[in-house]
């Protein structure tokens, strides 16, 4: 029998680029083994359901992070957006100027971000953080702080309903996500996003306008907000004044898990989509083995340990396998 010789840089450069598939697969076995109600109908469903939401902003953050952009306020302004909108909702106005002016906010909150960033030439990460204060301070204030309640049936069908069987929500994620990938890989304007995340001053001396795309890609950026905004707000029948707390972060995680670099130059969707699963898998699995609620944040947090540390290493560990085989080759 010949022996098998396996190439150590495909195995790694596979798992790197797959980490999140991989990660998922374990994780989901061994949640499978400790509680009998994992794999269920029912509750695979929901898993999906709840990834939907994260995997609208992740998509959208997707094309944000590798053109080399980074937004915090991103949950803030998700928060702020549904209780807008809910209010509308409640004070009776038509459904079209209500997904108008939610868009009008959406687009209009993150275009303002990327104002102030390019116009003063400020640090993203600290801006979006205060911006993301700006807005939830806007929120508290127009809801009085309460969750505004009593929504119409059009906007719950949106978090809600179902079509043949499947949550709306799952045709809108794998909408985008199509329209996303299509954008990103396929377009004039997903390749220079790229090579703006990858060599922002080799863009700017290729021709590449900077400004008009990073507005561009702010309004998409705003617009994903948008709706994940109406399909949480449409889910729960109101508006959640929390629904943004760790929304910003657990989108980075997924992102980044998924296959897009912080450094920016790539952009992975489906490994997004994949990255927003497995975030959610594992609230899911910790709800279901009774795990103190606190547990959540501290696994969430390794895992954005582990993704930012596979992220930055993960390259040097695939150089040094490359180097060594062109060693083994030469001898």
């Amino acid at each position: 029998m010949k022996n098998v010789k396996f190439n150590t840089e495909k195995i790694a450069t596979f798992a790197l680029n797959n980490k999140a598939l991989i990660l998922l697969l374990v994780i989901s076995i061994i949640l499978s083994i400790a509680s009998p109600f994992f794999l269920t109908g029912a509750n695979l469903i929901n898993v999906v359901r709840q990834a939907c939401v994260l995997a609208i902003m992740g998509i959208g953050f997707t094309l944000l992070l590798s053109s080399g952009s980074m937004d915090l306020s991103v949950g803030n302004l998700m928060a702020m957006i549904g209780v807008v909108m809910a209010l509308m909702d409640k004070a009776g106005y038509h459904p079209t100027l209500i997904v108008g002016v939610g868009l009008l906010v959406g687009i209009g909150g993150l275009c303002f971000n990327t104002f102030l960033v390019q116009t003063f030439d400020l640090p993203g990460f600290i801006l979006t953080l205060a911006t993301g204060y700006i807005f939830t301070g806007i929120m508290w204030l127009i809801s009085g702080g309460q969750s505004p309640a009593g929504i119409n049936d059009w906007f719950k069908f949106i978090g809600q309903g179902t079509v043949l069987g499947i949550p709306l929500q799952i045709y809108l994620m794998v909408i985008i996500a199509i329209i996303f990938t299509f954008l990103i890989k396929k377009t004039e304007f997903g390749r220079h996003s790229l090579a703006m995340g990858g060599n922002l001053k080799a863009a700017r001396i290729c021709g590449i306008n900077i400004n008009k795309n990073k507005y561009i890609i702010a309004a998409i950026m705003g617009a994903c907000t948008t709706v994940a905004a109406m399909v949480t707000t449409g889910r729960a029948a109101s508006a959640q004044l929390s629904a943004g707390t760790d929304t910003a972060m657990d989108t980075i995680a997924a992102v980044v898990i998924g296959g897009t670099p912080m450094s920016g130059g790539i952009a992975n969707v489906p490994g997004t989509v994949i990255g927003c699963l497995l975030i959610q898998v594992i609230s899911n699995g910790l709800n279901l083995l009774d795990v103190n609620s606190n547990w959540h944040k501290v696994a969430k947090g390794v895992v954005i340990i582990v993704a930012i540390i596979l992220d930055v290493k993960g390259t040097d560990i695939i150089n040094k396998l490359r180097v060594k085989n062109q060693d083994k080759k030469a001898n």
